[in-house]
């Protein structure tokens, strides 16, 4: 069974706060940790595991393996393996038709699962949740929200036929005997994005939220679904939205929070399509999105600050990690990072900031921003990294590849905040990170959003104590959650690599590479979306080039100290 010091859901607790309690892991002893276990587990690895009870519960993207007596040998694993020895004691497998997958040809799961009361949940890329026993990962129950499923009480069709397709990405929030998972696609102009609360007995779906607003002066209703996903009648307990939505898009990429006083969730939205200008834009997208979590009705929505993009010209500034909630100096808060590049903390009852934002990206000390910091120009291969001005990326509409997908990591002790930043690696215009100029995390002061710790006079001004090991790589970025353990914070790394620093100043204190990317473009593929603590544990799964794709490491403290 999970424990309370336990890694048992995405970023470790239900406020996904990445502070983890109960662990003997500090600065003075963290330079011990020793790799115990490292496993191929049949595919690459696109999500932070779980730990619970003693086991650590992780799945793949894909499965490279042949799978005996399956129609298809595509899809994904879900294992069970005990933390003390490495042992793979349990191991679940799904198929997943190829053209059934994610938008990047990924068959399997890119979340983290939650295990609560012996059972372990996850959503996948062929739009499933599952629900499994958390002994012998026997499946005790599965729901289909991408396609109609009747028996679980589930009406929607949300599929056109085209590819890509809507899928779970959303890492589930379990919480009072409910279930709450965001499904949809924002790159499919011809998709619907929904919020399912769930039953965990059965995977009854209780209510579901359209996070696409059909009219932009007020809420969806609860239960009221768009005509499209039903094509006739009437389903018993649902209404039925005629029109066409303010916009498609405004999918639920990742895990959803959770706030016991206020009984609310919150969600981050992505882009919406078919037309995206960047911010300001319309409906619900690129912001943090709140409900009630008993009756699924509209509490609040915050888009983030037409200002706070790096470039007016940014666009696609998806929300692509979670909310963080916790308290502020006595205040409720929920924080949030964009693609955009921004930080924002806003008040988790009425939605409204609190503390301005804070764009991670630097800047020169004038003010101006830094011509290869969010550069915006032809993706092609003829001309890699080109040398681009401030005026024309200014002026040219594109992606921010720059920004950040981080889950913020909270340190209550010091009042900071911790956050990746730096995006992917697999384009030809832009390698995810100004390495020289960009620390590919950032330490701020919950109260200003200033930087924590020390800078230098440089310009632009760099962090001092924690370069070496940044600023030093070409491409290596943050894109990942960090993990706060008493006065030690966690950050792994597109290098692919694992660091650990003082919460205090930024010193180095121990590090370790995983593995290397796939190669090409810019470096290719190679993740690590961040750690798992439990104990006097540390856990990462990675993708990374060879050995299946991916690899499952686990370190542990020298002797326990």
């Amino acid at each position: 069974m999970a424990q309370e010091n336990d890694w048992w859901t995405f970023h470790g607790d239900l406020g996904r706060t990445g502070n983890i309690p109960g662990s003997k892991i500090t600065a003075a002893n963290v330079n011990t940790l020793k790799k115990t276990a490292a496993l191929q587990l049949g595919g690459p690895i696109l999500s932070t595991p779980a730990i619970a009870g003693g086991y650590v519960y992780v799945g793949t993207a894909n499965s490279v393996t042949p799978q005996a007596g399956n129609s298809t040998d595509d899809g994904g694993y879900l294992h069970k393996i005990a933390l003390s020895s490495g042992e793979i004691t349990h191991t679940f497998f799904w198929p997943t038709d190829a053209d059934e997958g994610d938008t990047h040809g990924f068959c399997g799961m890119g979340c983290t699962p939650a295990v609560v009361d012996g059972f372990v949940y996850f959503s996948a890329f062929n739009g499933c949740v599952y629900c499994l026993n958390a002994d012998d990962l026997t499946q005790v129950w599965v729901v289909n929200l991408r396609n109609t499923d009747s028996a679980h009480n589930q009406p929607i069709n949300n599929d056109n036929g085209e590819s890509p397709k809507a899928e779970g990405w959303s890492s589930p929030l379990v919480v009072n005997g409910r279930i709450y998972v965001g499904i949809g696609e924002g790159e499919n102009p011809n998709l619907y994005a929904f919020i399912f609360c769930l039953d965990s007995a059965t995977g009854n779906v209780v209510w579901v939220y359209c996070t696409n607003q059909y009219e932009g002066s007020q809420p969806n209703p609860v239960n009221q679904l768009p005509r499209a996903v039903v094509p006739s009648g009437v389903p018993s307990g649902y209404t039925i939205f005629e029109g066409a939505p303010v916009t498609l898009g405004c999918s639920v990429w990742t895990a959803i929070s959770y706030d016991e006083d206020l009984k609310r969730i919150y969600a981050t939205t992505g882009n919406p399509t078919p037309i995206d200008n960047g911010l300001p834009a319309v409906g619900w997208s690129y912001g943090i999105l709140s409900l009630d979590a008993i009756t699924g009705e509209y509490r609040g929505f915050y888009q983030a600050d037409a200002k706070s993009s790096y470039r007016p010209s940014d666009i696609d500034v998806d929300f692509g990690a979670a909310p963080v909630v916790f308290t502020r100096n006595g205040q409720k808060v929920v924080a949030a990072a964009c693609k955009n590049g921004a930080l924002f903390i806003v008040d988790a009852d009425t939605m409204e900031p609190v503390v301005g934002y804070r764009q991670l990206l630097p800047y020169m000390n004038n003010g101006d921003q830094i011509p290869t910091v969010d550069p915006h120009g032809p993706d092609t291969a003829t001309n890699p990294n080109p040398v681009i001005s401030n005026e024309e990326s200014n002026k040219h509409p594109a992606e921010n590849f720059y920004g950040t997908y981080s889950t913020p990591a909270i340190h209550p002790g010091t009042q900071r905040i911790f956050v990746g930043v730096g995006g992917n690696n697999y384009h030809y215009v832009a390698p995810g990170i100004d390495y020289k100029t960009t620390p590919f995390m950032r330490a701020l002061d919950w109260n200003t959003l200033d930087d924590a710790w020390e800078l230098s006079n440089e310009d632009p001004k760099r962090y001092v104590k924690p370069s070496p090991p940044m600023y030093q790589t070409v491409a290596e970025s943050g894109l990942s959650s960090p993990a706060v353990v008493n006065d030690v914070v966690f950050c792994s790394t597109s290098k692919i690599a694992l660091y650990a620093f003082s919460v205090a100043d930024g010193t180095p204190l121990w590090s370790t590479d995983i593995g290397d990317q796939t190669g090409g473009f810019n470096g290719g593929y190679g993740y690590c979306l961040g750690p798992a603590v439990s104990g006097d544990y540390v856990v990462v799964g990675s993708l990374i080039y060879g050995s299946d794709g991916g690899i499952l490491q686990i370190f542990q403290l020298d002797g326990g100290k």
